[in-house]
């Protein structure tokens, strides 16, 4: 007997068929459903002449009558429940989907904020231990936030992960311990003799400072200490003077209020552009109790020597030049490179002024000079200056203005010029004048129109 192959038997033709009306098979949707079912209640053409021209069954029809009556009787009844269709189930799925994504980075992110309050992660120039270098990066491999994102969450630079990440793949969590920065051995060191030297030059001559006391000891002792070797012995000492000026200290106002003009006065620069010349520079004097500006100068360049010249007219102006008094005004300004020069300095000692500087980074100190800048590069902005002759004039209208005509509501709704001539308290004393009298008419008008 011939035995067959172990390959399957071909199936009947009528499978075979089956199978391809069960493939190709039209599929209707839910409105067309509704169509045929009504236009087969209508009765204008007989059940089976609309199933053969719609290629449907009867029974086919016939069901799909049913749940179309079964389904207007349910929703009379009051019943609105039905079932979901397929795009509504596959819409359904694709939303929980997203909120279940949505929900997992809400978690992530509140998980890693967490850890960041907890740990203290993200503060400027913060040390980390080797334990939390370890556990951000497992943080963020395991993370499903992109590498950028998980760590703005954990206030770690890119730069900064990415050199711990390179230290760990090369070494291992052993090799993210920090490591001293001294070395364990100064090739240089300088011999106790001359340590002792140096000291012995600072207590002579107490006031040269560190950078002055290198310079002096190297050229007479004929041996070289740079400024910071200077600067550590005498601090190890406790040697280190403090400035010759007097440094304001940050706060919100000054303890002593000045309570008159011309005691102390704020000098800055400010940044001017003039179309085709370049930057110019706006040095102000202003009187810090009247908010007078005594004197300004666009100069081009910012030197100590250009604050001298703008502090010159100053003195004149207010007959500091002429007259020689007990209490000269003091000066404020910012540690800028022309402010804390030797230069302007021997000018103020020769004229007998004391020099305040700000608080380095803080800015409020000379708070009433920074403002009238803003307000100057605010008005006079507005257009543009093609020569300085022009931007002069344009100061020059400013400042006319800020001193004569506008009144401040700091100084009692004064003009600067009122308060800096001593004008204010007549101009006052007539305001009150002028109230008083104005409350009687009316008090006499209104007791006439109740007569």
């Amino acid at each position: 007997m011939k035995q067959t192959s172990g390959a399957t038997k071909k199936a009947p033709a009528g499978a075979v068929l089956k199978d391809i009306r069960r493939a190709t098979r039209r599929q209707f949707s839910a409105g067309e459903k509704i169509r045929i079912v009504l236009e087969g209640l209508r009765g204008e053409d007989s059940i089976a002449e609309l199933c053969r021209r719609e290629g449907i069954s009867s029974s086919m029809y016939y069901g799909w009558s049913k749940q179309f009556l079964e389904a207007g009787k349910r929703r009379l009844a009051g019943d609105t429940a039905r079932a979901a269709t397929s795009d509504e189930v596959k819409e359904l799925r694709r939303e929980a989907s997203a909120l279940k994504k949505v929900v997992a980075d809400l978690t992530l992110e509140n998980r890693l904020l967490k850890k960041k309050h907890e740990r203290g992660w993200g503060r400027r120039r913060m040390r980390s231990p080797a334990a939390d270098k370890a556990e951000i990066i497992r943080l963020v491999e395991q993370s499903r936030l992109p590498v950028r994102r998980t760590l703005e969450k954990l206030g770690i630079p890119g730069a900064t992960f990415y050199r711990w990440y390179d230290l760990y793949q090369r070494g291992g969590p052993e090799a993210l311990e920090d490591h001293p920065s001294r070395p364990s051995r100064i090739w240089n060191p300088i011999p106790d003799e001359v340590r002792a030297r140096v000291i012995a030059l600072a207590l002579e001559q107490p006031e040269l400072s560190p950078r002055e006391l290198a310079v002096r000891f190297t050229d007479e002792q004929r041996y070289f200490v740079s400024e910071a070797s200077v600067y550590r012995l005498l601090k190890a000492q406790d040697l280190i003077t403090s400035p010759a000026c007097i440094v304001v200290k940050a706060a919100d106002e000054f303890t002593d209020k000045t309570t008159a003009p011309n005691q102390l006065r704020q000098t800055d620069f400010t940044y001017l552009k003039i179309a085709g010349w370049g930057w110019y520079h706006l040095s102000t004097v202003l009187d810090d109790f009247s908010r007078f500006v005594v004197a300004w100068r666009l100069c081009s360049t910012m030197k100590a020597e250009d604050v001298t010249a703008t502090l010159n007219p100053a003195l004149t102006a207010s007959g500091l030049d002429r007259v020689r008094v007990r209490h000269r005004p003091r000066l404020l300004s910012d540690n800028g490179a022309s402010c804390i020069a030797g230069e302007l300095a021997e000018w103020l000692e020769d004229q007998g002024m004391t020099h305040i500087r700000g608080a380095p980074r803080h800015p409020r100190t000379q708070g009433k000079i920074e403002r009238r800048h803003q307000t100057l590069k605010n008005r006079i902005l507005l257009e543009h200056s093609y020569l300085p002759g022009a931007l002069e004039e344009q100061v020059s209208a400013f400042v006319e203005h800020c001193n004569h005509r506008r009144a401040h509501e700091s100084l009692g709704n004064l003009t600067a010029a009122d308060v800096h001539f001593g004008r204010g308290e007549a101009i006052l004393a007539e305001r009150a004048r002028i109230k008083r009298k104005t409350l009687t008419q009316r008090r006499l008008q209104h007791h006439a129109a109740t007569a």
